[in-house]
């Protein structure tokens, strides 16, 4: 229904009111990609990012702009308690969904080592946000990944610095936040996950006993759609014989990628050559030993057409 709302505003012109809104206009477009990151990170779907961005320009439309006395403020601001809102709605439909739900990717070209993606979350990280109320996921989002402090946190969601600092702390405990990382050894992360590759297109169980850690987990989104594994599958010997027992899969299909996923390597497989949407995304979490902790697979097309555009 926003979508509908959000076409039906550009086509009577919205786009051209905001774009003519000098000097306030470029003032709200060049937080357009850190709007997005906020709502894709607290979210995990693109659409619904797009959506609160879009709401967040609206209420800048008809704000009071001459009590607005940090534009960047207000619109952090803004756009973080809308999404607070909106992930209360989600949640309640995230647990009716058939199977294990995975974040939307986002995906780069393999070219775009020097974009920005410090505040781009990983698969995995996104996934184990789940876990949280909407207010910790705000918090923790906003401290760790946007570098705000407590006192703007505070302010943002209208609550005490000491409930902010609560906040935070009961989120970290939630996800063992130490035995996690905002940010990975990007070489060796894609070793490890071509040697992953390797083991699974060449059927070397061996290979992959060396690479997984013992308490591995494989969580697979068929979109809702009742196909595949309804449940992750946990530990190292149930892992090995569901990749064992599935292997000429990865042989059958037509190629195989290497692209940017959330800003880490992950891989693409195309069910013919020609194929430019991939039929099966592949993501993995690793340990600070190097060892794979957790692998993920998207395994419905409609969910892995994202492309980073912001």
């Amino acid at each position: 229904m926003l979508r509908k709302f959000r076409d039906l505003l550009s086509q009577n012109g919205l786009d051209l009111v905001l774009r003519d809104m000098e000097p306030q206009s470029h003032d709200i477009n060049e937080y357009r990609s850190m709007l997005f990151s906020i709502a894709y990170n607290m979210l995990g779907t693109s659409a619904d990012a797009e959506d609160m961005v879009q709401e967040t320009y609206i209420s800048w439309l008809h704000a009071d702009r001459s009590h607005v006395e940090n534009i960047k403020f207000y619109l952090i601001r803004t756009i973080s308690n809308k999404c607070i809102s909106h992930l209360k709605k989600l949640k309640k439909e995230r647990e009716t969904y058939l199977g294990t739900w995975l974040p939307e990717p986002l995906l780069l070209p393999t070219d775009a080592e020097n974009i920005e993606t410090k505040d781009k979350l990983s698969i995995g990280f996104m996934y184990m946000l789940e876990k949280l109320s909407p207010i910790e996921r705000g918090v923790l989002i906003l401290k760790e990944a946007f570098e705000i402090d407590y006192p703007g946190i505070a302010a943002i969601f209208d609550i005490s610095y000491e409930n902010c600092r609560q906040l935070f702390s009961r989120a970290k405990k939630k996800l063992l936040l130490e035995k996690s990382k905002f940010t990975v050894d990007r070489n060796n992360y894609e070793k490890i996950l071509r040697e992953f590759l390797n083991a699974c297109i060449n059927k070397d169980p061996q290979k992959l006993i060396e690479l997984l850690q013992e308490e591995v987990a494989v969580y697979i989104d068929g979109g809702g759609t009742g196909k595949g594994l309804l449940n992750p599958v946990f530990g190292k010997g149930n892992v090995i014989t569901l990749f064992e027992s599935g292997m000429d899969r990865f042989a059958a299909f037509a190629r195989m990628e290497i692209i940017s996923v959330n800003g880490l390597s992950g891989a693409a497989f195309y069910q013919t050559s020609n194929a430019t949407i991939p039929a099966v995304l592949v993501a993995i979490d690793i340990t600070e030993g190097y060892k794979i902790e957790n692998v993920y697979f998207m395994a419905y097309p409609e969910k892995v057409v994202t492309k980073e555009t912001h």
